[in-house]
């Protein structure tokens, strides 16, 4: 009977050991292999991608919608800011950026954008100056996923939609 407080120890100390590595290494775990895995496909860092569109078998995005076309890339600014830059569809659109524990720290969508283009400078802290007239975003890891989604309303808007996504860029200035 005296061995149940060691086991409310033992299951109390694996809990904290769980609660740990979910909380702080998983995260981190699972953003290094989707960075791994889209600069894989893009040829390195600060290129975007243009994936097919999603199907019922598609996973490289978490859940993605077969209504979207994506565009992705990782960013890196640990050596310079990048500017994201992409044409903005008369239909759903979204930017949206990923720090390397998997936080969304930005997000712009086709209402909050002005004009029919938006440019950003994703910068590792505040001191770089932007260009005059695009916002500057500090990105809080030097490493991280830029998701772009363009909402495809039919089968017809499918080749106008995706001509406008492959223009969506992520270059280093």
């Amino acid at each position: 009977m005296k061995t149940w407080p060691l086991w409310i120890a033992g299951v109390t100390a694996l809990a904290a050991v769980f609660h740990i590595l979910t909380v702080f290494v998983f995260p981190y775990g699972v953003m290094n292999r989707a960075i791994a895995g889209i600069a894989a496909e893009a040829g390195g860092v600060n290129k975007a991608i243009y994936p097919d569109r999603p199907t019922a078998e598609a996973r490289g995005i978490v859940r993605p919608s077969p209504d979207l076309l994506y565009a992705a890339c990782v960013y890196d600014v640990s050596d310079r800011p990048v500017k994201l830059s992409s044409p903005v569809p008369e239909t759903y659109w979204s930017l949206s950026t990923f720090a390397a524990n998997t936080d969304n720290f930005f997000v712009v969508n086709d209402r909050e954008v002005r004009g029919k283009r938006i440019e950003i400078i994703l910068a590792a802290n505040e001191d770089t100056v932007p260009e005059p007239g695009v916002p500057l975003i500090v990105a809080p890891s030097e490493k991280g996923i830029v998701l772009f989604r363009s909402l495809v309303p039919s089968d017809e808007a499918v080749a106008e939609i995706d001509t406008l996504r492959r223009q969506a860029k992520c270059e280093p200035l």
